[in-house]
């Protein structure tokens, strides 16, 4: 069976692990993954009580080489709304040399990279030129709980010189990224009580409190209209990029206008005034809100206070901001945005802080070298918008910097409908991996 074949048979696993219903899914992928992990001398599934499992395996058949742990994580975003899908998220379909389904390329089609690097080198050798543990999660994008408390606890076992981690972007097609930045993040409800129960709006209206009204007005509470946060001391830890970083992002081929266009798909660009998109997106703090539900959101009218509304809401975080300091914060400023007549509460999902990784660490260096053997050009180096909690974890329990060497591009639609990953990268990353391993 070929990569893309197997890639194929992966992405037709719907294993959404925030989705109960996927549940029988989400072992099926890790007893996938575990199969194709078999060449290894060990693989196991590690079980936890009402957890996903995580799978490890390792080959430590290399004695004084270095120790690589590769992650990776084999659960998805559900793929809702699924009527903007232009195929079933889990029917993987090709068009236009990109493979399009639900975890293509969160991280289904990356952590396939490791894993078939892996393969293909003990096929072709007999074994491995380094040593290599493998812990591969599903409940990356559910919080992480079991991987959080298993990593400390088990430190020891996973000791290792670097990790790799196949779960960013290249910066544009065929340029090269390794990603030395990432921002944290602070993911929680916001829950709004109003009335004991739901009430007639024409009885009650003008007297009532409505909770959906008040979680409005907590929202414009926290952020203003040109996106500055404005929760007392949120910015008082945010630390500047430094003026090298600054010049090496402006010296990036961007087209801002292109960027708006194709990738944001808006009518305009926001954000806070007089930073640069790299700067709002790669250093600069955001909030977010990704629901509000509470009260009749079905067809047709009905006339209703609702009692209660909640919204999801998370903050991204950038290096030195405490996501412990930054969640009191959030409490305090939403009970002075609180308005007469309901109560609110701040419920915390999951946090961690931002990760970032010297770009001089020699095993950082190697891997620049080998995605720049690999494609053709010189790799640049970039920060991510987005949080990979794993990374700051592997740093404080096993004290070992990540190397994210991620093969996705900036139009992959990750947790979109339409998600895909571009078909030449999935080949050259494997190439790209087993240079890396062999340089070792």
């Amino acid at each position: 069976m070929t990569p893309l074949d197997k890639l194929v048979q992966f992405l037709r696993i719907p294993s959404v692990s925030s989705d109960p219903a996927h549940a029988a899914d989400v072992r099926r992928a890790a007893e996938w993954v575990a199969a194709e992990l078999a060449v290894l001398p060990r693989v196991e599934l590690i079980e936890a009580p009402g957890r996903h499992p995580l799978v490890y395996a390792e080959s430590l058949t290399a004695p004084g080489q270095p120790t690589l742990l590769l992650y990776g994580h084999y659960d998805v975003q559900p793929p809702d709304p699924l009527e903007l899908w232009h195929s079933p998220p889990f029917e993987p379909v090709i068009r236009d040399n990109n493979i399009y389904a639900r975890g293509a390329c969160d991280d289904k089609g990356q952590t396939l990279i490791l894993l078939t690097a892996v393969r293909q080198l003990i096929e072709r050798d007999g074994h491995l030129p380094c040593n290599v543990k493998v812990l591969i999660e599903g409940e990356e994008e559910s919080g992480g709980e079991h991987i959080t408390s298993y990593v400390p606890a088990h430190a020891p076992e996973l000791a290792a010189d670097a990790a790799l981690i196949c779960d960013t972007e290249m910066f544009a097609p065929g340029l090269p990224a390794l990603c030395v930045g990432l921002r944290g993040i602070v993911y929680g409800e916001i829950h709004v009580q109003g009335p004991a129960q739901d009430l007639h709006s024409g009885v009650y209206g003008g007297v009532a409190p409505n909770p959906l009204m008040a979680a409005a007005e907590i929202l414009t509470a926290l952020k203003n209209r040109d996106g500055y946060i404005t929760i007392p001391g949120f910015y008082d830890a945010v630390r500047a990029p430094s003026p090298e970083e600054s010049r090496a992002w402006a010296s990036l081929p961007f087209d801002e206008e292109h960027y708006r266009r194709t990738e944001v798909g808006a009518s305009a660009l926001t954000g806070e005034p007089g930073y640069s998109v790299f700067a709002r997106t790669w250093a600069r703090p955001t909030l977010e809100v990704h629901g509000i539900r509470g009260g009749f959101t079905g067809e047709g009218a009905k006339t209703v206070i609702p009692s209660t509304a909640v919204a999801k809401v998370s903050f991204r975080l950038v290096p030195d901001q405490d996501p412990a300091i930054v969640v009191e914060q959030i409490r305090t400023a939403i009970a002075a945005a609180t308005p007469r007549g309901v109560t609110a509460e701040f419920r915390l999902l999951h946090g961690a802080p931002a990760a970032s990784v010297d770009p001089a660490h020699p095993l950082i260096a190697k891997a620049a070298a080998a995605l720049t053997q690999a494609f053709g050009r010189e790799t640049v180096y970039i920060r991510s918008g987005g949080s990979i909690p794993i990374v700051g974890l592997f740093r404080e329990a096993l004290g070992i910097p990540s190397i994210l060497m991620g093969f996705g591009l900036p139009d992959d639609g990750l947790h979109s409908p339409n998600e895909k990953f571009h078909l030449p990268n999935f080949h050259q990353g494997i190439e790209t991996v087993k240079t890396f391993l062999n340089s070792l």
